[in-house]
């Protein structure tokens, strides 16, 4: 168990120098801040444990009070990296927002919801509902960008679905395997944590590797060859453009002053 924190803590710490040794903080400060927050998370829960213990009911509320804090994080990233893939299209941009700020909202009605049992429950349920809808709302912003052929650069890509998978994964834990082996102060407790670390240190070595090549200045054109391109170009651009200006109307967004 403490193998696999001290390599999930050695990968951010290496993932956290190549955003500043890349210089990729000034594109994504809030992806470096959620990836900072997370070695603040690790700092935080190994005092804790050492000093309540790793199964005491106090470490096991900080551990999902302190990864709420790292949910929120991760929510203004992805919206961070969803902007810099559509800000060139305003329209479905401002489509694509709304349905990650719709997350906050769902969440705090689950949170409310659940309430009344018990505080532990209640943490898991959130948990739960959040990764439900977060990964629900990632998809929905892929499946909106690949709809309408928008051209994404692959580390922007990798960190996107890294997000996606990983919250996938959590709600499989949380709703299959969580009851199946998650007991304080019982050994099921250690390997739960670890199927539930497992993952997040996976999409790390994928992120670390992805964010070692340079990030693009500007939504580059999909490649394609020259007569293919020349026939289907004119129609894919008039189908984005036309949708582009159906959710500005719709969202009464104004065009950028020149």
């Amino acid at each position: 168990m403490k193998t696999i924190w001290s390599a999930t803590f050695i990968v951010e710490l290496a993932l956290c120098g190549i955003l500043i040794v890349f210089r990729h903080f000034r594109k994504l400060p809030f992806f470096t801040a959620y990836l900072s927050l997370n070695l603040c998370q690790g700092v935080f829960l190994y005092l804790i444990y050492r000093s309540y213990g790793e199964f005491s009911h106090t470490a096991y509320l900080a551990a999902w009070w302190s990864e709420a804090i790292t949910l929120l994080a991760r929510l203004f990233a992805t919206v961070e990296i969803l902007h810099l893939v559509l800000i060139s299209h305003r329209g479905i941009w401002g489509l694509a927002w709304r349905l990650l700020a719709g997350t906050s909202t769902v969440v705090l009605v689950c949170v409310a919801m659940a309430s009344s049992g018990n505080p532990t429950q209640v943490l898991m349920r959130a948990d739960r509902a959040y990764h439900l809808i977060f990964a629900a709302a990632i998809i929905s912003c892929l499946a909106l960008i690949r709809y309408y052929f928008i051209r994404v650069d692959y580390t922007y890509k990798v960190l996107l679905v890294g997000f996606c998978l990983y919250s996938c994964f959590r709600i499989l834990l949380d709703t299959v395997l969580y009851d199946l082996l998650y007991q304080v102060h019982s050994p099921y407790a250690a390997v739960w944590q670890i199927l539930t670390i497992s993952p997040y240190l996976i999409v790390l070595l994928v992120w670390g590797a992805a964010l070692m090549h340079p990030l693009p200045k500007m939504p580059e054109h999909q490649a394609l060859p020259t007569s293919i391109y020349g026939r289907i170009s004119p129609e894919i651009n008039l189908q984005l453009q036309a949708i582009n200006r159906q959710l500005m109307t719709f969202f009464k967004i104004k065009e950028p002053q020149q």
